[in-house]
């Protein structure tokens, strides 16, 4: 028997349903999405437009006890033509992750990453009709039957405004797979994106009959304001709180127990702009662990950059997830502090001060702290990188740099659209500077105009007051009614390197 804490979750749900015929233990512990074939344009080239998750990945996944992995790819890549063959080159790569899992003793649940589409039409449409989605899962039941690395087949992701043809659809295809492959487990979303907040609104009647009983239904779930997990606003923007992510998967769960049914939580995920959102991360696991819920997080994988839900390692480090992640994968002292809790408070404290700020009449218009710079800009050859770190308890932003070259120029933007200032006298910037500098403010107008100032930046953190007055362009200063598009900051030329660190920008009370 594992002796990771997932160990618990296999216990556990095979004591739920006593007598009923048993599903892949890894489906009831926590994994990770390993995105990437389900990106880009559809047919796309491989290794342009979409990729498969190699051996580092795979590596990874091993190393941490991620065992098992969803694999998302798309039904136009593997089968090009409706009722066709499926694609022997597709199916190479495919197979290629396959035994890399199986060398890693890691196991793997296929993911249909189409939305309950083909080309675009709806399964059981005229163009896209209920058959063709049976026979795309036999064929591929027929390639993998006999395969132990393949947990699970999942039938489709997040089947979304379906016309109420998507139960049928998934039945049809459960009873077409049982029909050469009894040995698999299923596992199927719901419609409505699969979401678990609304999973008893939109699929109560989401009942199908698996003749292997070997059947789990899929939820999805993330934490932001809409539960899409674009993340667009900031932890308080979003409305978060530490127990959004458990109150959330609450009606799921009811559902299964109400209905005796499996579940599994096939995306969930938070960004790395806040530590408070590991705390909800934190409490949405442990709540999956109490209800022996298996799933997998969103998401690693070759091409996600700085995606901020992405737990692919950065330059050999993990990300912030992932101490969460490990938290629920190793046995550990209950009592035994969390090594996110501490900046997940601090994180708490500064907010609290920012709404006193803002009852006092200031607007905080970026926080460099939990969001960072829109955008940056330098000449060739100067270097440039913009970090998340702690500064005298606090959480902020460092931007280092070093000029090269000659011209040589550095900067960041934060960009507003069309900012209104009325009213105001001036802006102010939380800065320091790891070593005294000058820097360049420069405000962008809706009409195209620029106006810009120079101010001293010291070593010791400052509230730099920036006022309109001194951001000038011909020698007229620049006018409270005036819409700002942007704001840029450029320091002076340092060919030895610096780094101002940020806090928030703002503007104070009106005088």
């Amino acid at each position: 028997m594992r002796t990771t804490a997932t160990s618990l979750l296999i216990l556990l749900a095979g004591t739920l349903h006593p007598g009923r015929a048993a599903v892949p233990s890894a489906l009831s512990e926590i994994g990770v999405n390993l995105a990437g074939a389900e990106f880009g344009k559809v047919p796309g080239l491989y290794g342009k437009d979409y990729t498969y998750p190699g051996a580092a990945q795979l590596d990874t996944c091993r190393r941490k006890g991620l065992r098992i992995i969803r694999l998302p790819f798309r039904w136009e890549r593997l089968q090009p033509t409706l009722l066709g063959e499926l694609d022997a080159a597709e199916l190479v790569r495919l197979d290629a992750v396959v035994e890399l899992a199986r060398a890693r003793d890691l196991s793997l649940l296929l993911d249909m990453h189409n939305y309950a589409r083909y080309g675009g039409q709806l399964i059981g449409s005229e163009a896209v009709p209920v058959p063709a989605f049976v026979d795309v899962w036999r064929r591929i039941a027929e390639h993998y039957r006999d395969n132990d690395t393949v947990a699970a087949y999942g039938l489709m992701n997040e089947p979304h405004d379906t016309k109420g043809l998507w139960p049928a659809a998934a039945q049809a295809c459960v009873d077409g797979i049982r029909a050469v492959d009894t040995r698999h487990a299923l596992v199927v979303c719901g419609d409505g994106w699969s979401g678990a907040h609304s999973w008893a609104r939109i699929n109560g009647k989401f009942l199908l009959h698996d003749p292997a009983d070997s059947l789990l239904y899929e939820a999805h779930q993330y934490f932001d304001r809409n539960s899409s997990g674009s993340y667009r606003g900031t932890y308080d923007e979003e409305g978060a709180h530490p127990d959004i992510g458990a109150d959330r998967l609450r009606p799921f769960l009811d559902w299964l127990q109400e209905h005796g049914a499996r579940g599994f939580i096939g995306e969930f995920g938070v960004p790395d702009t806040d530590p408070r959102w590991l705390v909800v991360l934190d409490r949405f696991l442990a709540a999956m662990r109490r209800h022996g819920i298996g799933g997998t997080y969103w998401a690693a994988g070759p091409w996600w950059g700085t995606y901020p839900l992405s737990i692919e390692p950065r330059d050999g480090a993990d990300r912030p997830q992932v101490a969460v992640l490990d938290w629920h994968l190793i046995p550990r002292d209950p009592r035994a502090p969390k090594p996110w809790a501490e900046a997940a408070e601090q994180a708490e404290r500064a907010a609290r001060e920012r709404r006193a700020l803002e009852q006092r009449g200031v607007r905080i218009l970026h926080d460099f702290g939990s969001r960072k710079e829109s955008y940056h800009y330098g000449n060739e050859g100067s270097t440039f990188d913009s970090a998340q770190t702690i500064d005298e308890g606090r959480q902020v932003r460092r931007i280092s740099y070093r000029h090269v070259g000659d011209i040589a120029w550095v900067g960041i933007g934060i960009y507003f659209g069309s900012l209104d200032c009325s009213g105001r006298a001036a802006f102010s910037l939380e800065v320091r500077g790891e070593k005294p500098c000058r820097i360049e403010v420069k405000a962008y107008t809706t009409d195209g105009r620029r106006f810009s100032g120079l101010f001293d930046v010291g070593g010791d953190w400052q509230e730099l007051v920036i006022p309109f007055a001194a951001l000038t362009s011909d020698g007229v200063g620049l006018p409270a009614a005036d819409r700002i598009e942007k704001i840029e900051l450029q320091p002076g030329v340092d060919r030895e390197g610096n780094a101002l660190i940020l806090g928030r920008f703002f503007l104070p009370p009106a005088p």
